[in-house]
């Protein structure tokens, strides 16, 4: 099945429709982008309805968001290096030592999860595009579920076959 990727490139906007779309990513509202770039606010409305200005308006918001995220990767290290130093910090009060280690074991159980997460993928992948395979046993810890348990009973925030979500 073709995906909006797979077919973004053949959409044709007029150039108004291009700065709508700059204004709708740097503004926080369809109101304000309407200000900014001088384009009616029913207008912008009504081309958020056509699939063409849609598709290209969802693929610009990824590619922004992507580029986010990249940007918070590449200062990941350097927000580690802040919490290790605060967290070793004799002089820095008390309160402020806890909260870092507090944070630096929940970003690395977060870590573990998330890769625990993304092997539970891999696996279910592979079994659904026919290979039989389990690339890792990524159930081995868990939770055995029994017949009566229902997702009713189970903590808010939990995941199907055991962990929990941070609320």
């Amino acid at each position: 099945r073709p995906t909006d990727e797979d077919t973004l490139g053949t959409e044709i906007l007029s150039p108004r429709q291009e700065q709508a779309i700059i204004a709708l990513l740097n503004e926080p509202t369809v109101k304000r982008a309407a200000e900014v770039s001088n384009i009616g606010y029913r207008t912008i409305h009504r081309w958020l309805e056509e699939p063409a200005f849609a598709k290209v308006y969802r693929r610009a918001r990824r590619q922004a968001f992507a580029q986010a995220v990249s940007l918070t990767q590449r200062y990941a290290p350097l927000a580690v290096q802040t919490l290790a130093k605060a967290m070793n910090d004799a002089d820095a009060p008390y309160a402020v030592r806890v909260h870092a280690a507090v944070y630096m074991l929940k970003f690395s159980r977060e870590s573990i999860e998330l890769d625990e997460l993304a092997s539970r993928v891999d696996d279910l992948e592979a079994r659904a595009s026919g290979g039989n395979q389990i690339v890792a046993d990524s159930t081995a810890h868990a939770p055995k579920r029994h017949s009566d348990d229902t997702d009713d009973e189970a903590p808010p925030g939990a995941l199907p076959g055991g962990g929990l979500l941070d609320a």
